[in-house]
């Protein structure tokens, strides 16, 4: 199989333009980020009915631990020459991060202190790049370096890139790849990250990206079921009753007005508070929002 995304002049390197705990974390400008840590329960099953059972899949999903499913992968990840995996979400609103996902069993120690204590989510190139590109992002640093210069920053966020890069080469994490996948029904993409010491990505070849695939899409599909829980818990205990009755009513195909005699208030005020939700939760319009609170299990 011929990946474009390995060849030696990297022109195809995209541009760089289940109970769980929280913490904050500050991103840029002082905006503050809610850090969400996903437990791993002793068992998993798989996702859906329909997804493809993959043998490492079914694996994971049978052991007892996090511990022994951080095992098997790194394992998996040393027979194909990486050093560290990582596997995370964002959840984005209107383009912007809201809130970042980590799963216990798929953090390396690196993520777990700086990556989220300097906030470097918000300047790490490789997201970007994975979430927008059509295949996998390979990548290593002095590329990411090199093209750095051609992204428009403030200078906190210039610093903050120099640090990531910085980090990325004092812990060992030279070269990799990157891939993204949206998680439906919610606003997160999920990364699956492979890092490796070599200093170029030449080494990464087809046959690597392809076992790479596999163990990424295997750790996604038992996963991201954890991550969704995640999102839906903290969607929920957000709304108002108000709110909620509010988004019932759409769901019904009632106006906004006839929503207002039920909940006694006016239209107006239906369709202010409605248009705060589009906003919260990243939709253009009542339909998407009806959609994608049904998804999560709001309403």
């Amino acid at each position: 199989m011929h990946y474009p995304a390995l060849r030696k002049d990297d022109s195809a390197l995209a541009p760089l333009s289940h109970s769980c705990g929280s913490e904050s974390a500050v991103a840029g400008r002082g905006r503050t980020i809610e850090v969400v840590w996903c437990n791993d329960p002793r068992q998993l099953s798989l996702a859906a009915r329909h997804t493809p059972r993959l043998g490492i899949a079914t694996a994971l999903a049978a052991a007892q631990s996090a511990c022994e499913r951080s095992r098997m992968v790194n394992s998996l990840l040393h027979l194909i020459g990486f050093s560290t995996f990582a596997y995370f979400a964002l959840e984005f609103g209107r383009e912007r991060v809201e809130r970042l996902f980590l799963h216990e069993a798929f953090i390396p120690g690196t993520y777990r202190g700086d990556y989220v204590r300097e906030r470097y989510h918000d300047v790490d190139p490789r997201t970007v790049a994975a979430r927008q590109g059509r295949l996998p992002l390979v990548w290593d640093l002095q590329q990411l370096h090199a093209r750095a210069p051609c992204l428009e920053r403030g200078d906190a966020a210039q610093e903050g890139l120099d640090g990531f890069i910085k980090m990325m080469r004092e812990d060992g994490m030279r070269s990799g790849l990157m891939f993204a996948m949206p998680i439906p029904g919610t606003r997160m993409h999920a990364f699956m990250s492979f890092t490796g010491q070599r200093r170029t990505h030449d080494w990464i070849t087809s046959t690597t990206l392809e076992q790479a695939l596999a163990i990424g899409l295997s750790v996604h599909t038992v996963a991201a079921q954890q991550l969704t829980a995640a999102a839906r818990e903290r969607t929920t205990d957000e709304l108002t009753e108000f709110e909620r009755e509010l988004l019932l009513g759409i769901a019904e195909g009632a106006s906004d007005k006839e929503i207002g005699r039920r909940l006694d208030t006016s239209a107006h005020n239906v369709d202010y508070h409605l248009r705060k939700l589009r906003k919260r939760f990243g939709v253009a319009n009542r339909t998407e929002l009806t959609y994608l609170t049904s998804k999560l299990e709001l309403i």
